[in-house]
């Protein structure tokens, strides 16, 4: 019993003995230890500093130079890393109907790591929202569950390697759209109606895809129905005869839901159909899309240009997509036109239809070929032979 006693006796005076340290070490009494708020990582020069950030990964370096300015100035370029940034092409070759390749990459991890009191990561727009962004009981979700407060619609729209739309992405571009247009009635005002609109480019890129070049230029307006159309332009240079060949499909999409280069070839199936400068009921069916009613248009069916010393082909072509009303609640015309989140309802053993690397065959024709109408008169339409031909007359 005493011996007991003895040692209560003994951890109280322990006890008391490091409540007292503890003490004076807050109070900066202390000799071994300094709770002075020195960072001593800040006080090694710039050259020890870049010496141990190269030892650094991505997100870690992104991570340092978040802390403070210095770090920021150091190591503020890795920011702009494409690991950090949307893929060019966002969903992968063959893998459009799933969402799961999103949150395995460096940019997710990142942003899960910003995650703090008050931001808070968004599953379907991909980003950092404000913590009252969301619904209180997406907050208790975890990130790859969460979605804020535009819910079903909310997602991403791919545009060009270059633009992912949010929905507040769209929101800014409308506001763009509606600002321009009152500068430019300003200016008619002012001026007068000499003044000539011209189309606004929004924003033009080149991507390249193994032989195939393709060069992208982006044309939004809101139409008389106050709807955000966007007009994209495409000169796709590629190997004579490689069009629509699966050794050479490229992961860029016209749409959620078309390869832009197997689009192009179903619409550009002469072999059956020899309209080359107009359309026929299938060619019309085929350049619209079931899903989305975005729609690929080529003015000739035809390469508008062949390198015969190059053995290159350039198309000419474009989409028109609507992204639906100015209101600041998304609709299905928006939603419509999201490449993510991808459809639950599809996937590789069912896509069929809904699958973006199925060419859609031109039915043949149901009897045989006239000499004027299907031959002669198609054959007439292509430029070489139609020289050709008043070559002939001529002689």
């Amino acid at each position: 019993m005493a011996y007991s006693l003895r040692r209560a006796a003994e951890k109280v005076k322990i006890i008391a003995k490091m409540n007292r340290w503890t003490r004076s070490q807050t109070a900066g009494k202390g000799r071994d230890f300094d709770f002075s708020g020195r960072c001593f990582l800040l006080e090694l020069p710039t050259e020890l500093l870049l010496a141990i950030i190269s030892h650094l990964s991505v997100i870690p370096e992104a991570c340092l130079a978040l802390t403070c300015k210095r770090l920021y100035s150091i190591s503020g370029a890795i920011l702009g890393a494409k690991a950090l940034h949307f893929n060019r092409d966002f969903a992968p070759l063959f893998h459009h109907y799933r969402n799961g390749h999103n949150f395995v990459t460096p940019r997710w991890q990142f942003i899960n790591l910003l995650e703090d009191g008050r931001w808070r990561a968004c599953s379907k727009c991909l980003k950092l929202h404000l913590r009252n962004s969301f619904p209180p009981r997406e907050l208790r979700r975890k990130s790859d569950e969460r979605a804020c407060n535009l819910g079903n619609s909310a997602g991403i729209v791919d545009l060009c390697p270059c633009k992912k739309l949010t929905f507040q992405d769209k929101t800014d571009l409308v506001q763009l759209l509606k600002t321009r247009q009152r500068s430019v009635d300003a200016l008619t005002l002012q001026f007068g109606s000499g003044i000539q609109q011209q189309r606004f480019c929004w924003h033009s890129c080149k991507e390249y895809y193994g032989s195939t070049q393709l060069e992208i230029a982006i044309y939004p307006e809101l139409d008389q129905d106050d709807l955000l159309r966007i007009h994209t332009e495409y000169h796709m240079t590629t190997g004579t005869g490689q069009l629509g060949r699966e050794e050479h499909i490229t992961p860029r999409f016209g749409c959620a839901h078309r390869s832009v280069d197997l689009w192009l070839s179903s619409v550009c199936q002469t072999t059956i159909c020899r309209l080359y400068d107009s359309h026929c009921a299938s060619c019309k069916r085929i350049s619209v899309c079931n899903t989305c009613n975005a729609s690929l248009r080529c003015p000739r069916k035809q390469p508008c240009r062949i390198d015969e010393v190059m053995d290159k082909a350039t198309y000419h072509f474009w989409t028109e997509r609507c992204l639906g009303g100015t209101s600041s609640v998304p609709d299905q015309a928006w939603a419509s036109q999201r490449i993510h989140p991808a459809e639950n309802l599809f996937d590789a053993t069912n896509c069929s239809e809904m699958c973006p690397w199925t060419i859609r065959e031109h039915p043949p024709l149901e009897e045989a070929p006239t000499l004027g109408m299907n031959i002669l008169e198609p054959a007439m339409q292509d430029q070489s032979l139609n020289q050709l031909y008043s070559s002939i007359n001529m002689i």
